[in-house]
């Protein structure tokens, strides 16, 4: 009798145990699953490099809103003081994707980098970039200014400003031996020119805006609008082309409905921009309509690009035998042209 009690107890725990196990598998099973299931529905993650300014609006209202997340693609925005450190971080592999002056990427380039661009992030700038000065003598004519005597101009190299300098002083007839042109970081501009240790600075917004406000009556504004409308493009390697097309077009996608969000939303697609910039709203308002913010792929891209390649060759940024790529295969415009073809305007 006390056997058969002992068996009966044996045959409990064993079922008991059996009963554990399958609980903890099933457990374990639904866990894997369920992992499993996450893992195929999480969007893929990538990270974009932007200057912290108002050129880049289009890219953190699609990013603040969900677009890109919606759009299928995880977007962490990474930010620098310019969009020439972004594309160096770019180059460098240490992020996914960047947003730069159309500059820095035409003298990358040269220099044998292989980059794709695939959007510009503004489809124009009106006077973004220009000349502020010291209004002393009371001078309301660039030539004149420049000619009356040696005068000192800050600028940042590399870049969009730099390039603009170059065309503004060719304008108006200004030989290198009249002026001396000093390189400097555009957050230190203003308070430069403030101290008048320059006479002049040549750079975009928001540093030019802050620079007249600051001034006020004792400078003057130099603009050419003609000549130069800094660009600013989403930059891709040439593998992302080939292996990651739905991830450019998700990108894509997010910063056209990011424009059409600011298109009829400009009062908070400005509260996103301070969130990111710090900068009070009247500069904001200030500097609000220089930017056409829209995703394209333009002719003047193209044309700057060109131009830029004989600068740098003049300027000895790059050897004069440096070969000169054609920049029309720079451009991946499938992409754009998929998603909206009024978007791309090149003529060729």
């Amino acid at each position: 009798m006390k056997n058969s009690h002992f068996k009966k107890l044996r045959v409990f725990g064993l079922l008991i145990v059996f009963i554990l196990i399958g609980f903890f598998s099933f457990g374990c099973s639904s866990e894997s699953k369920n992992s499993a299931e996450s893992s195929k529905t999480s969007p893929p993650k990538v990270t974009i490099g932007i200057q912290v300014s108002p050129a880049m609006t289009l890219a953190m209202v699609s990013k603040d809103k969900g677009f890109f997340l919606e759009e299928g693609v995880d977007v962490e925005i990474k930010e620098f003081t310019a969009g020439k450190f972004a594309l160096q971080a770019f180059l460098s592999g240490s992020i996914d994707f960047a947003i730069s002056g159309e500059v820095p990427v035409a003298l990358a380039s040269l220099q044998g980098n292989q980059i794709r661009v695939v959007a510009q992030v503004v489809e124009k700038t009106i006077n973004e970039v220009r000349v502020v000065a010291l209004n002393e003598e009371k001078v309301d004519n660039p030539m004149q200014y420049f000619k009356s005597k040696k005068r000192k101009l800050a600028t940042s190299f590399g870049g969009g400003p730099e390039f603009f300098t170059y065309k503004f002083l060719k304008l108006h007839n200004i030989k290198d031996e009249e002026i001396e042109i000093l390189s400097q970081k555009p957050e230190d501009m203003p308070a430069a020119l403030e101290s008048r240790s320059v006479d002049a600075i040549s750079i975009f917004d928001p540093f030019a805006y802050i620079a007249e406000k600051r001034m006020g009556g004792n400078a003057i504004t130099f603009k050419a609008p003609d000549i130069y409308s800094e660009l600013y493009v989403l930059d891709a390697r040439p593998e992302q082309i080939a292996n990651q097309p739905e991830i450019i077009e998700a990108i894509l996608r997010g910063l056209v409905r990011g424009a059409e969000f600011i298109k009829n939303n400009p009062e908070e697609s400005k509260q996103i921009l301070q969130k990111y910039t710090k900068l009070d709203r009247e500069i904001i308002d200030g500097v609000w309509n220089n930017f056409s913010f829209k995703p394209a792929l333009t002719q003047e891209l193209l044309d700057y690009w060109n131009e830029q390649a004989a600068w740098a060759k003049e300027t000895e940024k790059v050897r004069m035998d440096t070969k000169i790529p054609d920049f029309r295969k720079i451009i991946e415009d499938r992409f754009l042209k998929k998603i909206d073809p009024s978007l791309v305007q090149l003529s060729n």
